[in-house]
């Protein structure tokens, strides 16, 4: 399983592809991982605090097409919604929208759903109760 570190300057990024992506992430409540998996980044976090509204939001999770089906994403959702609890969310939104042309949107959907996320009212957005996961 990869191990998940902070992205501190977007420097420390050596992929091509997730720095472009954690810059593209950045913004004022934004906070970026990197997975890795033997020395080598595999996916990106980007997730966005909004504790003060009991809440965090998933910008995204990418992994890297040679590393997908590895579980690698599964890691860095639950990475960002352990975070969550960690800064007393009661609840992860994301907006479930394929960001590359490998990714199936329903697929996405499912995928999430299978992971507790419950879509609201037929549109991306989705939302998991982080309250009923703690203990």
């Amino acid at each position: 399983m990869p191990e998940v570190n902070r992205i501190h300057a977007l420097e420390e990024v050596k992929n091509e592809i997730l720095r472009e992506r954690a810059e593209r992430a950045q913004g004022g409540r934004s906070q970026e991982f990197v997975a890795v998996i033997d020395q080598v980044e595999s996916g990106l976090l980007s997730y966005e605090d909004w504790s003060d509204q009991s809440s965090g939001f998933i910008y995204e999770i990418f992994v890297l097409p040679s590393f997908r089906e590895q579980g690698i994403g599964a890691k860095l959702l639950l990475y960002a919604e352990n975070l969550a609890i960690q800064l007393g969310c009661t609840r992860v939104r994301l907006r479930a929208h394929a960001l590359d042309h490998d990714t199936d949107q329903e697929w996405l959907v499912s995928w999430y759903a299978g992971k507790g996320y419950i879509q609201s009212d037929g549109t991306e957005v989705m939302e998991k109760n982080l309250a009923t996961t703690q203990t």
